[in-house]
């Protein structure tokens, strides 16, 4: 069970400008009331994304809320589209680490957790004010109350005035860019190479244990005393069904982290 101290963060997360702006999305003639699990579904997010453009329409995204693997397939989805959004067509590359779907998907209900949601529809944010229809978008939000809307100004600051959060390769590809700047920008790109390379190595070793622990479980599933003692023993069944539960879990583990290390090699 949640703590109070969580339940009181989640509420104030609930109340912040970033979860205020993605209710503009939803008609208000519609009755919809926004809940934490509507955000984990990825169901909403993925529509907003699919309005932004609409050639990133979700494809086999479903409502489950409590089924962590549909959940997570749902936000790595989001999170793929966003990322090629950026790249393709803002052209513009981001520097900060993506948000942990996994993370999210199997333990929501955590402090970490509320911070990766917060950076998702941050980024999703920054794909709003920079989109072909950003005027449309800008105007809801300019319908908010006033320290809503100073509040969301800063949002969009931080994310795309800063070469340190999202690098613009049309900045780097002009030719009136001072060498100093230049400099600068040569800086960060070493920090977080440096990140990336320890990123790398972290998610090499996740899938080392990863694979090991599913090794294990295959090989005990699969040894003739344990089918034996399975088919004799009924008391034994709720824990095949558990092991059977837990090789879909790591096997989603797995994957996440394979698209993880893709991601790195094709950023380094």
């Amino acid at each position: 069970m949640e703590s109070g101290a969580f339940l009181a963060s989640l509420d104030q997360f609930m109340l912040s400008p970033l979860v205020t702006w993605v209710k503009t999305f939803i008609p208000a003639d519609e009755g919809i009331h926004l809940d934490f699990s509507d955000l984990l579904d990825g169901v909403i997010l993925n529509m907003i994304m699919a309005e932004i453009n609409p050639s990133a329409a979700p494809q086999g995204v479903n409502k489950v809320c409590r089924n962590s693997v549909q959940r997570i397939q749902n936000l790595n989805v989001l999170v793929q589209k966003i990322r090629s959004y950026y790249l393709d067509n803002l052209r513009q590359l981001i520097m900060i680490p993506l948000p942990d779907v996994l993370l999210v998907g199997r333990t929501p209900y955590c402090e970490q957790s509320l911070e990766e949601m917060k950076k998702l529809l941050l980024l999703l944010l920054g794909c709003t004010v920079q989109c072909e229809k950003k005027e449309e978008y800008i105007e809801r939000i300019q319908m908010l109350d006033f320290d809503t809307k100073a509040a969301i100004a800063a949002h969009i600051q931080e994310l795309t005035h800063s070469q340190e959060n999202v690098l613009d390769l049309q900045w780097l590809e002009s030719s009136g860019v001072h060498p100093e700047e230049v400099e600068t920008v040569v800086r960060n790109m070493t920090t977080h190479l440096r990140h990336v390379l320890d990123q790398r190595d972290k998610h090499l070793e996740t899938i080392v244990e990863l694979m090991q622990e599913k090794d294990g479980a295959v090989s005990l599933l699969s040894s003739p005393s344990s089918l034996q003692s399975a088919s004799y023993s009924p008391s034994m069944q709720q824990p095949q069904k558990q092991q059977t539960g837990t090789q879909q879990h790591l096997a989603v583990e797995l994957a996440d982290s394979k698209a993880k290390i893709r991601r790195l090699r094709q950023e380094l």
